[in-house]
């Protein structure tokens, strides 16, 4: 009993070490038994792969809490580690700079995906064998995270100008004014992003066309979108009262750009599971999802132009009735 007792202690105050090989576990039997499963030529194993699912589903959930119970004593490794080295402790300690360094990372990835689907846009272009109407799928698409691109670039190169505006004793008035200004920017250019995807729409409408993703690809594009979208929610809903408009802008674009997500997802499990559906029911489904995806992205920009509008005037305001309450003064002052 005592031995159980210790066997069940150990299991709740987990070791790094013993973790490690459970994810490897949870990992590797997740895509054995999707793969296993997912496969007709594999139908026979079909036991083995509910049977390394349900080891996934009890590695998975250990993991969980393995992670949760790691995370406090890990992240004050990582802090005191931090100190020693100043550039990586401002990252972990300026929530507004470590944002910005993962919209960096969300750049590069961005940039990858926009020159894939450039570059298949071209291909199709200059190949007479492939139907035409694939360059405008993949060139739309490739046009979107082009402007993803740009949104985000604008508010790093920004906030580098910000930071020495600062320094170079740019009053805090000026750049809030400044500020609010990049916010109403990047709400502008948010209606670029319905634009561009209502060419990949229409194609889905018209012509059938669709996100594909194959085999077990499927299951980790779900994963990966459902984060994307539920961490969107969660940073603007935990932000909505932060008084930064630079890092506003970033969350904004960040759930614009999970909403296209979930839309891809949709269009891809269609296309991978819903051979009971007919033609016309996928293109509705997927042209209502794509109205909604547009429609909410040009509410966010537009509320971001209005709240932009409102505080650079209230700014202005302030600013106004600041130099005449210091003309007064002067007057009072030479009288």
């Amino acid at each position: 009993m005592n031995r159980w007792k210790k066997f069940l202690q150990w299991l709740n105050n987990p070791k790094w070490y013993f973790l490690l090989p459970i994810m490897l576990i949870a990992i590797g039997s997740t895509v054995g038994g999707t793969l296993i499963v997912v496969q007709p030529h594999l139908s026979h194993y079909s036991a083995w792969g509910f049977a390394l699912l349900g080891i996934a589903g009890v590695t998975l959930a250990y993991s969980i809490f393995a992670i949760v119970r790691l995370y406090p004593n890990l992240k004050a490794r990582i802090l005191q580690w931090a100190k020693k080295y100043p550039r990586i402790d401002k990252v972990f300690n300026e929530y507004g700079f470590t944002t910005l360094i993962f919209t960096a990372i969300s750049i590069i990835i961005t940039f990858a995906i926009a020159l894939y689907n450039g570059l298949i846009a071209l291909g199709i272009v200059f190949s007479p064998e492939v139907p035409s109407n694939l360059a405008i799928w993949f060139g739309s698409l490739a046009a979107y995270y082009i402007v993803l691109i740009i949104l985000r670039s604008c508010i790093l190169v920004y906030y580098g100008k910000r930071k020495r505006a600062l320094n170079n004793g740019q009053s805090q008035t000026d750049t809030l004014i400044r500020d609010s200004k990049l916010y109403r920017a990047c709400g502008i250019m948010l209606f670029l992003l319905p634009v561009c995807l209502s060419f990949t729409i229409l194609q889905m409408v018209r012509d059938g066309s669709s996100f594909e993703h194959k085999g077990v690809t499927i299951y980790v594009n779900a994963i990966y979108a459902f984060y994307k979208i539920i961490s969107s929610i969660y940073s603007f809903i935990k932000e909505r009262r932060n008084n930064s408009m630079v890092i506003m802008a970033t969350k904004n674009i960040k759930l614009a750009d999970a909403m296209v997500s979930i839309l891809a997802l949709q269009t891809a499990m269609f296309r991978e599971f819903g051979s009971g559906m007919q033609g016309f029911e996928v293109n509705v489904m997927n042209a209502l999802m794509g109205a909604v995806v547009c429609g909410l992205t040009i509410v966010i920009g537009v509320i971001m132009i209005v709240k932009a509008n409102l505080q650079i005037k209230k700014l202005k305001q302030q600013t106004t009735g600041s130099t005449q309450i210091e003309d007064n003064k002067s007057q009072n002052n030479v009288e």
